[in-house]
């Protein structure tokens, strides 16, 4: 509860709940004495309804035409001895007081309304609605009376009107609510309005509670940041309460952010290893580039022709592998964004892998590798990129070709496998070391028996190949056995 209440919402929310507990306090007290009130008046109005009528019927209050003053004053004497809860008077028939029981010197107003007595009279004598006239004592004040018409030889002489509660009953009435019974009655209500105060506070606070261990996740997070894994609360996402709904969606953001801030990160680093290769690799050949073409400018009147040639041509060779060096980057850093544009179209594989085939038929019979693509059936299509799949093709078989020697071939296999078509590019080289093979798609890296070539593919080609079958929603894999030849399997959708 201390804990609850330290928090600066929180205790405005309990001196909230408190001024709300203490003004609805307060009416239900007025209300419950007003209501207390009302329903004494009521039965009590009903009660002695009938007493007026009574008095006009057993006494004499006119001698011949006359309000017989002293008779009336012993009356209302006797009367308020016996009955100290009501105070009599004598109206004429437009209400001017003619006799009362009361102190004259209490009298405030000497003309009642008479529009009250009227409706009185005029109502049934079963119980009714409570009606309220002028108190004499007061200008303003009214109360419950009970009114009865006082006629002789047939003509209304005045009304006898009673004051129900007179000023002794109100006397009374204030001393006895201000006794020691109604305070401690005061007093319990508070104290049960005290208790049900903390009480709520304490199942609001068990109501929030995962509010406020939300409120904590937030803030470690906010603290820690990405660079370190926290230990989120474990919130139900199907449950029927939005903060533990609410907290989910926070853990699977978090979790979403820092898997990206590593991919990031990692990316990062790659980038970093990458562009140390690379410069390493570029710095080789415009090294070799530029000394044999200082070598030539230098010397090139004292050269013959074949010297000569032989200098231009190792620098051209070297501008080639540079050349295919930044256009592989470059494609790379392109497949890497967003937003590299695809044209789908039909394709008839065998048809595509042989045209691959063939512009490296040259090369193979050079080193005595056997090509091919098996079955040669026209009727497998495929939906994809035709320029972006013969690059995919074009890697494949040349990273085969070159790993392969005398006598060992490369053979492209298509299965029909429902509405996709397995694709194994294998070849019977040298394999790939077990150690290797979870790097082989890795951006410049080479496998530990990985054959040097003049071609300046800088490691790339494997690389550039998986994220060119990631572009069509396509994942590739390997399998290989060091000296027993290498697979690279992936699947394309048929048309």
């Amino acid at each position: 509860m201390m804990q609850f209440l330290r928090d600066a919402f929180f205790r405005r929310l309990a001196l909230l709940l408190l001024c709300s507990f203490v003004i609805v306090g307060a009416l239900f007290l007025l209300l419950m004495r007003y209501v207390v009130s009302a329903h004494q008046n009521e039965v009590a109005q009903n009660l002695h309804r009938d007493l007026a009528r009574h008095l006009v019927d057993q006494h004499a209050l006119f001698i011949d035409g006359q309000p017989d003053k002293e008779g009336l004053y012993h009356l209302f004497h006797n009367l308020m001895v016996l009955g100290p809860n009501f105070e009599f008077y004598l109206l004429d028939p437009q209400g001017e007081v003619l006799a009362y029981s009361a102190d004259p010197t209490q009298i405030k107003r000497r003309h009642i309304d008479i529009g009250p007595i009227r409706t009185f009279l005029g109502s049934p004598t079963e119980i009714q609605r409570t009606i309220y006239g002028a108190d004499p004592r007061d200008r303003e004040r009214r109360k419950i009376f009970s009114a009865a018409p006082v006629n002789r030889d047939g003509q209304l002489k005045g009304y006898m009107y009673v004051i129900i509660g007179g000023e002794v009953f109100d006397n009374v009435a204030q001393g006895v609510w201000q006794n020691q019974i109604l305070r401690w009655v005061v007093v319990v209500f508070l104290g049960g309005l005290i208790l049900s105060l903390m009480a709520s506070l304490w199942v609001f606070g068990l109501l929030t509670r995962p509010l406020r261990q939300l409120t904590g996740d937030m803030q470690r997070f906010r603290a820690v940041g990405l660079q370190r894994e926290l230990s989120p609360t474990p919130w139900d996402a199907n449950a029927n309460d939005v903060v533990h709904r609410l907290g989910s969606a926070f853990n699977a953001l978090t979790a979403s952010l820092r898997a990206q801030y590593l991919r990031i990160k990692t990316v990062d680093e790659m980038r970093r290893e990458l562009l140390a290769h690379i410069s390493h690799d570029l710095r080789t050949p415009l090294s070799s580039l530029r000394g044999y073409l200082e070598t030539w400018l230098i010397k090139r009147e004292e050269l013959n022709p074949d010297d000569s040639r032989h200098y231009v041509e190792t620098a051209y060779r070297n501008s080639k592998k540079v050349h295919r060096l930044v256009e592989q980057l470059f494609e790379l850093a392109c497949l890497e964004s967003a937003d590299v544009p695809m044209h789908f179209e039909e394709i008839v594989l065998a048809e595509l892998i042989q045209d691959v085939l063939q512009k490296f038929a040259l090369k193979a019979r050079q080193h005595c590798v056997r090509m091919d693509v098996t079955p040669q059936d026209s009727t497998i299509v495929v939906h994809g990129d035709i320029e972006k799949l013969e690059r995919v093709f074009s890697n494949l078989v040349e990273n085969a070709l070159r790993h392969c020697g005398r006598g060992d071939e490369i053979i492209v296999q298509l299965q029909p496998r429902g509405k996709e078509v397995l694709v194994s590019v294998k070849d019977s080289g040298c394999g790939i070391p077990a150690d290797d093979l979870p790097h082989i798609f890795e951006a410049h890296y080479r496998a530990a028996n990985s054959v040097p070539d003049n071609s300046g593919q800088g490691g790339l080609g494997l690389a550039i190949t998986k994220r060119l079958l990631a572009l069509h929603q396509v994942d590739i894999s390997v399998c290989s056995r060091e000296n027993h030849g290498t697979a690279f399997e992936f699947q394309l959708r048929c048309s």
